[in-house]
């Protein structure tokens, strides 16, 4: 005999056959119409007994009305809840499991589980330096180091390798001039190694972006993000004006030639933003971010308030997903899309007379030599390129992309990039920025050593602004009041106190830069150089980039080092 299906089965088949799988497929927050019903029973026999014990002055009518209300919060909770199997099993006992999962369980590993050297995304041991830095407190410590020297899995991958004898070296000081080869531009001159990476106005709210602009007055430059010229530069500090996929705030809707809706660029509304804010310095056009890397960004309905759509020109309330690329480099070969990339930079540059950057999180490498070669041929391209790690932030994104997409660290990218621009006989022509990870100095000094120019952070000035990493952002449910637009939660945001804080942590982190860099024997971050940085293992050996190197990008071996220390003497 054949197998027979049973019968809840046989209906639900009949269901769908009736009515249709979108009809009859459950939502994961689906709830009976009977559960509310039931809710509200409970709540108010729980109010009746508790009147009714005051009222009355005995116990009896209080127990028997809490007794009616558990056994209908129990029967609710066993056969008439539809999405937690554990509750339906074990009836009210079955929702402790999801309590602590839910309310207490990241609560938990913070506060009592997590060490000094754990923690994710980001370890206590540098979320303390960025807290202690923001606060102008010399981040001192005593007995020893906390971490362990051969664990991969803390910041003590690499080490800084000082100078006992270096010779006569200057203060170190540090500047870089972006477009300055470029004619028709106004060049843009960077004062600090370390800057602010994009955060969209609807990512941050108002209060926090205020705060980052008025704490980097004349410190350093604030990326904008893919949001719109929102409160970013509110203080008149330096801004990178950043032009997403979705043309916030400069776009207007238009349509493919097969009828998909997109947004092109507004070149009346770029012209005029960067006529009316002089402290717009560079324009960054974003092909892609690291934490989701080859999919847009993303800002939940819930977050796009009236004030934030206005900054944007969407409607407010509703989701806002990014295409995945500009409508204007689509085209039918790789090659092809580069060659669009490249025109439309130099459109972008004519149009605002002012330096044209790029950012992306690298997939393939291929792509890299053939967005050189386009640059070579042409003798275009960006003024500068921001290359964001696999490991970047985001406020919004999906896990599959963000922990499983891009080619790796901005460092293996960066000093790809460096060393293919150098073969070119470009790099002199293009700025290299890293962003992804890159909380302190010593996270900085082997992005410098790879070849990187300028150094940018979003988390860590989240940080010093007062997020606590309760990895919330995307709910619109912020605990510090950062990343919501709930006025209760925002209220927690003092202005003159965040702004301090965002002031005092780029400010001391460019010092410890300069001062690491003078212990090295140099006088520029830029003149680090893998020679003053070692990569170790568990077997206290170098460890290469990548395992397989066919492009010769990686740390030097001890056995390489001889001659290399022994030209580095000769310079100093």
């Amino acid at each position: 005999m054949g197998y027979k299906e049973s019968s809840e089965s046989r209906r639900y088949l009949e269901k769908l056959k009736r009515l249709g799988k979108e009809q009859c497929l459950i939502p994961y927050t689906y709830n009976p119409p009977l559960e509310r019903v039931m809710d509200i029973s409970s709540i108010v026999l729980i109010v009746a007994a508790i009147a009714s014990g005051i009222y009355f002055k005995s116990w009896l009518y209080f127990f028997l009305l809490v007794a009616i209300a558990v056994l209908i919060f129990t029967l609710r909770e066993l056969f008439v809840q539809d999405d937690k199997t554990l509750i339906r099993i074990y009836g009210p006992l079955g929702r402790i499991r999801y309590l602590f999962e839910d309310a207490f369980r990241d609560k938990y590993l913070q506060y009592f589980n997590e060490s000094n050297t754990n923690g994710r995304p980001i370890p206590r041991i540098v979320r303390d330096y960025i807290y202690q830095k923001a606060k102008a407190i010399k981040p001192i410590a005593s007995f020893g180091t906390e971490l362990d020297e051969f664990d991969l899995e803390n910041t003590a991958q690499s080490h800084i390798l000082h100078r006992n004898f270096p010779g006569t070296v200057k203060k170190a000081g540090y500047e870089v001039i972006i477009g300055e080869k470029r004619e028709g531009v106004r060049p843009f001159t960077v004062k600090s190694s370390i800057n602010v990476s994009a955060m969209s106005y609807g990512s941050i709210n108002w209060k926090a972006a205020e705060c980052i602009s008025i704490g980097a007055k004349d410190v350093a430059y604030v990326n904008t993000g893919e949001g719109g010229y929102g409160p970013h530069g509110v203080a008149g500090n330096d801004t990178v004006f950043q032009i997403g996929t979705g043309k916030f705030g400069v776009g207007k809707q238009g349509v493919l030639n097969d009828g998909t809706p997109v947004r092109f660029l507004d070149e009346a509304h770029l012209t005029d933003l960067v006529r009316d804010n002089d402290n717009i310095r560079m324009i960054q056009i974003k092909i892609s971010q690291g934490a989701k890397p080859g999919l847009g960004g993303v800002l939940p309905g819930i977050k796009v308030t009236p004030e934030i759509a206005a900054v944007r020109k969407v409607e407010p309330g509703r989701t806002i997903i990014s295409p995945q690329q500009h409508a204007e480099f689509i085209a039918g070969t790789p090659k092809e899309s580069v060659l669009k990339m490249l025109e439309f930079i130099k459109r972008v540059r004519k149009l605002t007379e002012l330096p044209v950057g790029i950012k992306l999180c690298v997939g393939r490498l291929d792509e890299i030599d053939l967005f050189i070669e386009a640059m070579k041929e042409t003798r275009e391209g960006p003024d500068a390129i921001q290359i964001d790690g696999s490991d970047g932030g985001t406020g919004a994104g999906e896990n599959i992309f963000m922990n499983y997409v891009g080619f790796g660290s901005s460092f293996e990218t960066i000093a790809y990039l460096d060393k293919k621009l150098k073969e070119a006989g470009i790099r002199d022509n293009v700025t290299i920025s890293g962003s992804g990870k890159l909380f302190t100095p010593a996270h900085a000094a082997l992005a410098f050593a790879v070849g990187s120019d300028i150094i940018e952070t979003a988390r860590g000035v989240m940080l010093s602004l007062g997020c606590i990493q309760s990895l919330q952002c995307h709910t619109n449910q912020c605990p510090t009041g950062i990343t919501t637009n709930s006025k209760w939660r925002m209220h927690g945001i003092d202005i003159p106190e965040k702004s301090t804080r965002v002031h005092h942590y780029l400010e001391g982190f460019h010092e410890d830069m300069l001062h690491l860099t003078e212990i090295l024997g140099h006088s520029d971050p830029r003149d680090i150089t893998p020679h003053d940085i070692r990569i170790i293992s568990h077997k206290n050996k170098f460890v290469r980039y990548f395992d397989e190197d066919p492009f010769g990008v990686y740390m030097p071996h001890p056995n390489d080092l001889e001659d290399s220390i022994h030209d580095d003497l000769h310079k100093v």
